[in-house]
């Protein structure tokens, strides 16, 4: 790892970033919003509300994209986003599961259009985006066990949607599925919360209370309580912090991580790699350094975040054990 204070300098914001804030004219229609607090119920409303502002249902060229319904252990029925190339020109389909981000409050399975297209047309693979059920509306554990139950439906699913999971198989955490995950992306991920955190690694827990961090201007410190009020989680279960999970680590496939220098959640995956590297699983990490919490979706026209599209291409690629060339791009 990285001395502390090389990890603490990840902080400094990015030149291009600041430049960009200080003149907002150049960001467009990826102005931050600003909320009032006080009401916690009315700002998740409008979160939602900005969130469906920015979809683009416009059709792509190449890829069909269908809905389907399945059921939640409570019978509650879970939406699927599913992106597939209209054609198959071979028979290695590999099936990539992604999860919306959000604070498990806000968000929906349109977030990942944009990526889920890119990534379809260059592996051929088919792509789906899970709906699970948000808070406060529907508090810890609520939407964890929905995304665990559309993933095994998946698993079991798979070749009716035409994908080949055993040509590769990409999601979150796994625990047992057949068949079984070839791969793991992470990008700027909540694994470890600081009521949780092991004594071995506290020293370098430091992204939660660093002021640079603090002032992340996407994941504030405000706008983070927001998420974990609405969600009611328990810190010590495994299904939140996955870090502590009782089984242990051993024996979980490939890890790609994308991690912002600004962001709160910065060293609890900077942790959980080197933890996964002492438990022999491979890792691979890309690291944007003054960046706030997934700051590509906002600040789109920054060097870091057309590096960010290059390097989810190249972490995909090496999680399917595939080779990517210079001319690739998405």
């Amino acid at each position: 790892m990285d001395t502390i204070d090389e990890t603490l300098r990840l902080g400094d914001m990015d030149p291009e970033l600041k430049k960009a804030m200080e003149h907002l004219n150049i960001l467009g229609r990826n102005t931050i919003p600003t909320f009032d607090y006080s009401n916690p119920a009315e700002v998740i409303k409008q979160l939602r509300a900005y969130g469906t502002s920015r979809y683009n249902a416009d059709p792509a060229p190449g890829i069909m994209e269908n809905s389907l319904l399945v059921e939640a252990r409570d019978g509650f029925e879970l939406r699927l986003r599913v992106f597939k190339p209209e054609v198959y020109p071979s028979i290695v389909n590999p099936l990539i599961v992604y999860h919306h981000g959000g604070g498990w409050a806000i968000g929906s399975p349109e977030d990942t259009t944009a990526t889920c297209r890119r990534i379809v047309r260059k592996f051929n693979a088919v792509y789906v985006a899970p709906q699970y059920r948000l808070a406060p509306e529907y508090p810890f554990p609520t939407g964890i066990n929905d995304a665990w139950d559309s993933l095994k439906w998946l698993a079991a699913n798979a070749s009716s949607l035409g994908a080949s999971p055993s040509d590769g198989f990409i999601v979150s955490r796994d625990e047992k599925l057949s068949p079984p995950l070839t791969g793991t992306y992470l990008a700027a991920a909540s694994l470890l919360p600081p009521s949780v955190v092991p004594e071995k690694y506290r020293e370098r827990y430091l992204s939660r209370t660093q002021p640079a961090c603090m002032n992340d201007p996407l994941l504030s410190q405000d706008l983070r309580k927001l998420f974990e009020d609405a969600l009611q989680a328990d810190d010590t279960s495994p299904l939140f912090a996955p870090f502590n999970w009782p089984t242990g680590h051993h024996g979980l496939p490939p890890t790609y991580f994308q991690i912002c220098g600004m962001d709160q959640l910065r060293d609890e995956e900077l942790i959980y790699k080197q933890m996964l590297k002492e438990c022999g699983v491979k890792t691979k990490k890309d690291i944007y350094p003054g960046t706030p919490h997934v700051f590509w979706s906002f600040f789109t026209t920054l060097e870091q975040s057309k590096k960010q599209e290059t390097d989810t291409l190249n972490g995909i690629a090496w999680l399917l054990g595939k080779e990517v060339t210079a001319s690739d791009s998405l």
